[in-house]
């Protein structure tokens, strides 16, 4: 197949690893794709994918390292359902189901509706570790393995495996002193400002389970909010922090003024050195906080530009890259230790809410029609985070998926916080904003 990634985790790896060993790190992609799928179609996808990528070949072992697999694979899992929207119940339980990096990368499940019939549809859940890749990757991949089920030709041989994603950071943003600065900058912000968290108590982590709800803004809504922020000069991304900042807020200190902590993912592919190929599989992504002003006197478009502002300061000083960087001078090397540190941190953490967006996502062009009508992306929270806001636009739809830890807080909270972040974006539009339950 070529090349292989034999060697030992990266620091940042590692650091996941260790994480996952005591509570599951994945991330999950559902893809609702309309008609049928030719028989053995999603098996051979998921072997081509494999025969690409040499990260998908890897397993891990004791040490931690990475080594070849003796039957390199992705399994893929087939089941019909009775009800339309059992895929729900199936993506919250993929989110607390282990995976097995000793064996694969992760897993794709297909659920059938109404097979050969003018009705029939497949919801693909394609589950993998966080340990490996980030939300972007994830959906790369559930793109390339559609592709080729659709028709399109594999290559014919492997991709060369590429350093690990902390191997490719500039070393002007390696320093330990830049390094402990940017982390402890965005620490000591939180404490004197008293940034706004979710509240509750986190179960242990050995017991930890995130389940999910689900709202979406789409067609002339979306296309609204879209004119809306281009009007007040600042992005839907933006425009989400300060929202969900506001929900926050209505929880925490109603009729209040504060600052939320909010942590958000920042891609850094463009950034590293060499830059790796848009839709090469991996970890490229590192959490920059944002503290956005929420309260009765402060307008939405207000706080979303001091989100913007803040999120733009961060990234030209290359917080992003050092926050990354930093884990190498931290990171412990044994699971006991590791678990020590991880409780601290768990306990300790100066925010607890994380908004990741991945954009607009463009399927794949396919040789055989392809008609994907429907994505939501979710992650665990398996340390330091109660609640994760997964954010993904594809054509007219906006997804949120609000991942949040089972027990912290009711159900129905949570989605009282969902429809308490999107009411603002939705207020003046005419076009309800969809719920699912």
């Amino acid at each position: 197949m070529g090349e292989e990634v034999v060697r030992p985790l990266s620091a940042a790896q590692r650091w996941f690893w260790l994480i996952d060993q005591l509570s599951p790190a994945n991330c999950v992609v559902r893809l609702r794709v309309r008609g049928p799928i030719g028989a053995y179609r999603l098996e051979e996808a998921a072997n081509a994918v494999v025969a690409e990528f040499p990260l998908l070949r890897a397993v891990v072992t004791d040490g931690p390292s990475f080594v070849t697999s003796a039957d390199p694979h992705l399994p893929v899992l087939h089941r019909i359902v009775t009800d339309p929207d059992e895929w729900h119940t199936v993506f919250d339980d993929q989110l607390a189901t282990p995976i097995d990096l000793s064996t694969a990368s992760g897993r794709l499940i297909d659920l059938a509706w109404r097979p050969g019939t003018c009705e029939e549809h497949h919801d693909l859940i394609l589950v993998l570790s966080h340990v490996l890749l980030d939300g972007r990757s994830m959906t790369a991949l559930g793109w390339r393995i559609l592709a080729c089920a659709f028709g399109e030709e594999p290559p014919a041989t492997s991709r060369p495996p590429i350093p690990a994603p902390d191997d490719l950071i500039p070393a002007a943003h390696t320093g330990l002193l830049r390094c402990l600065r940017a982390n402890l900058a965005g620490q000591l912000t939180a404490v004197i400002r008293r940034a706004t968290k979710l509240p509750g108590v986190l179960p242990p982590l050995a017991i930890r389970r995130t389940r999910t709800v689900i709202r979406t803004i789409e067609g002339a809504q979306l296309a609204a909010l879209r004119a809306r922020c281009q009007q007040e000069g600042v992005t839907v991304n933006a425009a989400l922090a300060a929202a969900l900042a506001g929900a926050l807020g209505d929880l925490a200190r109603p009729r209040r003024s504060g600052v939320a902590g909010i942590g958000i993912p920042v891609d850094l592919r463009s950034r590293l050195h060499p830059a790796p190929d848009d839709d090469e599989p991996g970890m490229f992504t590192a959490v920059v906080p944002t503290f956005v002003p929420y309260g009765p006197e402060k307008s939405l478009w207000d706080a979303a530009r001091t989100a913007k502002g803040q999120l733009s300061q961060r990234l030209t000083r290359g917080a992003d890259l050092s926050a990354l960087a930093a884990i190498r001078y931290g990171c412990p090397r044994t699971l006991e230790s590791g678990r020590r540190t991880i409780e601290l941190i768990d306990r300790r953490a100066p925010w607890n809410v994380t908004m990741s967006n991945l954009g607009r996502l463009t399927q794949p062009e396919t040789p055989e029609p392809l008609h994907i009508s429907a994505l939501t992306v979710a992650g665990t929270n398996p340390c330091a985070s109660a609640l994760t806001v997964a954010v993904a636009t594809l054509d007219a739809t906006l997804s949120i998926t609000f991942c949040y830890v089972d027990t912290v807080l009711e159900h129905a909270t949570i989605e009282t916080l969902a429809d308490h972040t999107v009411a603002p974006l939705a207020r003046g539009i005419s076009h309800p904003v969809t719920t699912r339950h």
